[in-house]
């Protein structure tokens, strides 16, 4: 397994616990598949399209992991109130 299919996995993952309201597994998962796409955008030959592609991509699951953070941030906070 690639690691561009490895983070598309993982990605896929953090996709379904977020829709699930597993919003600290969901964080979790997505900084890992961000980081997968890293590895794979400088160590696997792909076009510079694909890797604009891959790079989109990321920001838009960082977005996502910041808002879930708070997210938790927030549960964590009132949980302990």
């Amino acid at each position: 397994m690639t690691m561009l299919q490895k983070a598309i996995e993982i990605v896929t993952k953090a996709t379904e616990e977020d829709e699930g309201g597993n919003y600290a597994k969901a964080f979790q998962l997505y900084q890992n598949g961000v980081e997968h796409f890293l590895h794979a955008i400088k160590y696997e030959a792909q076009s510079e399209k694909a890797k604009e592609t891959i790079r989109a991509k990321c920001e838009e699951y960082l977005e996502r992991a910041e808002k879930l953070k708070n997210i938790v941030n927030k549960e964590e906070e009132n949980s302990k109130n």
